[in-house]
């Protein structure tokens, strides 16, 4: 890192971020290498190929400006590795117009959109005369190609005739006409502004690209936005600077009118919410609040080709998806049809079942290690089977694979494995299902550099394939090179499921290292090309696979197994947040104390207690001898989606509209917040008031 200044590259606000999502040392290291306080010559020649180029200033009042400068290929030049001369006049109206002073911060984002490469710089106006634009670097990177839509630009002869007078329009509220440029964008640029430590190189203006479906960005009233924060390269000069100084400002250009539309106003971090929790994809939000705002008329003088969107879209959300997701919570939990398209055979023991929507619509998209919660009608059952399966595919909007063994726990008054013998012995293509939405909160640890470690044994496999999937995914579409081990432990080949899938995988990707362990060899198991040693996946064979590393742990297989390997990580001093773990049916926290900070409860109530079932408008009265919430709901014939009855799925998962619960045992994942787990939970001690202020009120 040839940067002048000691502090450099990150500022405070930077850091700051960086350390609360665990990424600040190998950050730290990896800017000290690839930020420069000149242009290597690569990013030179890169310059001088661009017909446009954004910038991002500062007004006299503070306020940050997101701009563009267009003009034909060679108007950028790089007259030595420290400088750049642009030779361009600003758009009529762009407040870039009053801006462009000698002796003020800047930043910059070159973009070439066919082949999605940029490369962005904070710098300094050494001097600026009308149409010729002096500066000198401060900080040179390139940025990753996520998000961006590749287009080919075509010049149009107005190219010539920039800064000439059009018509332009200020605002403080959004009309319809700056709604509709916002609403159908798919990308934008906003510049912010680190205000503080003027002697430092990372002090003044920033610009960057953000992009999405059409319709990521969202207007929630006439002086309001939001947007969704994807993972990016975890720099997060933009939230950094945010973080410190919440001003900011927007550039939205408009492609078939041309318009331009530049907004600056505040903007707020929303780190977590229900509305982000359901945006598959989103980090955060970024809620932003118009204090101005300019549309000129016709002032882009290119035309835009699309091409196609980013591979990376492909894993993230809308708000129409959000907005079905919030809702469907609210009328409870909703099943929908699915069909069965396909059926593979994994191992002897274990089948594959390919599910999509029967109306041919989008699927949900999950999360990597969650599960789909299932409703069905075995012959000769009497009432339907309530079962949760882990979803084996990574996130891909078309279709689910759930990878069922042959065995399961027992159902109430059913033989045992009567849900997973239903799938291998009358489940086929054209087979309807109904299913909820994905959930479940064993999910990679998505903000995280950390290398991984998925650690399973038998069918706990299943989660641990879509996390490989998503990771060798992400190394594809987003540059994520996080090093993966995946370790598995199987009886012999006969037993061993997704083998050559695995095996394919880590051929693929040259992060992933992938070791195969068999208890029991068959005769026909070649060692090194079926299995890579013989035993049980144990912690001395951790110790003698892994390099020293700082890891994320991911363990899914029987109980013993993990209990195992769990007291192993620990005695390694491992920290609890870096150990994950699933269980498939009833199990415990192997935590010593609850996870994610969840405190127990108030004392169990001695009853009776006032329930009252709010959309069923059923009143009753619980005491211990009817049990939990959800048996009390049972008895008064009301049919709440469940699955697991031990707090782990959270299928059962419904609104408390008033009162307490309480949990005799801290649920594996505790509910979100105004939520009770009704499969696991008692109305609690702690009452005041009359009868009707003790009631516990359920929206069911």
């Amino acid at each position: 890192m040839a940067a002048t200044e000691p502090s450099a590259p990150f500022h405070p606000g930077e850091r700051k971020i960086q350390e609360r999502l665990g990424v600040r040392e190998r950050i730290e290291a990896l800017g000290r290498r690839v930020i420069r306080d000149h242009m290597p010559d690569q990013h030179r020649d890169f310059y001088s190929q661009l017909p446009l180029l954004l910038i991002g200033t500062i007004d006299k009042a503070g306020r940050p400006w997101a701009s563009v400068l267009f003009g034909r290929p060679g108007f950028i030049e790089s007259t030595d590795p420290r400088t750049l001369m642009v030779a361009a006049r600003p758009v009529f109206g762009d407040p870039l117009n009053e801006n462009l002073t000698p002796g003020t911060d800047i930043g910059l984002l070159g973009i070439e959109f066919h082949s999605r490469r940029r490369n962005r710089m904070n710098a300094r106006i050494a001097s600026a005369t009308p149409g010729a634009i002096e500066i000198r670097v401060k900080q040179s990177f390139g940025n990753c190609p996520q998000y961006i839509q590749a287009r080919d630009v075509e010049l149009l002869p107005a190219i010539d005739r920039v800064g000439e007078a059009l018509p332009a329009h200020r605002m403080n509220r959004f009309g319809d006409a700056e709604r509709a440029i916002i609403e159908r964008a798919d990308n934008f640029y906003i510049a912010s502004y680190f205000s503080e430590d003027r002697g430092n190189v990372t002090h003044g203006a920033d610009v960057s690209h953000r992009g999405g479906k059409p319709g990521f960005v969202r207007t929630d009233d006439a002086r309001t936005l939001t947007f969704p924060d994807f993972t990016g390269n975890f720099h997060f000069n933009t939230l950094g600077n945010i973080l410190l100084n919440p001003r900011a400002g927007l550039l939205f250009i408009e492609f078939e009118h041309k318009d331009l539309l530049y907004l600056t106003g505040e903007a707020t971090i929303i780190w977590d919410s229900d509305e982000k929790r359901a945006f598959t994809g989103a980090e955060r939000l970024i809620r932003f609040t118009l204090t101005e705002g300019i549309r000129i008329e016709g002032a882009v003088p290119v035309h835009w080709r699309f091409l196609e969107y980013s591979p990376s879209l492909e894993h993230t959300g809308s708000w129409a998806e959000v907005a079905a997701t919030l809702a469907a919570r609210r009328e409870g939990n909703a099943y929908c049809n699915y069909q069965v398209t396909r059926v593979e055979p994994e191992s002897t023991t274990i089948s594959s079942f390919y599910l999509q929507r029967e109306d041919g619509g989008r699927i949900p998209c999950h999360k990597a290690g969650q599960f789909l919660p299932l409703e069905l009608h075995p012959p000769g059952a009497n009432r339907p089977i309530r079962r949760t399966y882990t979803i084996s595919s990574a996130p891909n909007g078309s279709f689910f694979r759930l990878s069922i063994k042959r065995e399961g726990p027992a159902a109430s008054g059913l033989p045992p494995g009567a849900a997973s013998n239903y799938f291998h012995d009358h489940v086929q293509p054209d087979t309807v299902l109904r299913a909820m939405s994905p959930r479940g909160t064993f999910t990679l640890v998505e903000d995280s550099l950390r290398s991984v470690v998925l650690l399973s044994a038998g069918v706990g496999i299943t989660p641990m394939v879509s996390m490989l999937e998503q990771l060798v995914e992400n190394a594809r579409t987003c540059g994520c090179q996080r090093a993966v081990w995946f370790i598995h432990g199987a009886r012999n080949s006969a037993e061993h499921a997704f083998a050559a899938h695995i095996r394919e995988r880590a051929n693929r990707c040259e992060r992933v290292n992938a070791h195969i362990r068999y208890s029991r060899p068959l005769l026909s198991d070649q060692q090194g090309r079926d299995y890579d040693s013989v035993g049980r996946v144990d912690i001395d064979l951790l110790k003698a696979l892994l390099p020293f590393d700082d890891y994320d742990f991911f363990l899914c297989g029987p109980v013993p197994f993990m209990q195992a390997l769990f007291d192993g990580l620990k005695s390694l001093n491992i920290p609890d947040d870096r150990i994950h773990y699933e269980f498939f049916g009833a199990g415990h926290s192997f935590h010593r104390e609850a996870q994610h900070g969840f405190e127990p409860g108030q004392p169990l109530s001695a009853g009776p207690v006032a329930v009252r079932f709010e959309r069923a408008g059923i009143r009753t009265t619980w005491d211990p001898s009817k049990g939990t919430l959800l048996d009390l709901a049972e008895s008064e014939g009301l049919t709440p989606a469940y699955s697991c009855r031990s707090g782990i799925c959270q299928t059962c998962s419904t609104r408390l509209v008033a009162g307490s619960v309480t949990y005799l045992q801290p649920p594996m994942a505790p509910p979100a917040s105004g939520q009770a787990l009704i499969c696991c939970s008692y109305p609690s001690a702690k009452l005041e008031g009359g009868e009707e202020n003790q009631a516990v009120v359920l929206d069911l």
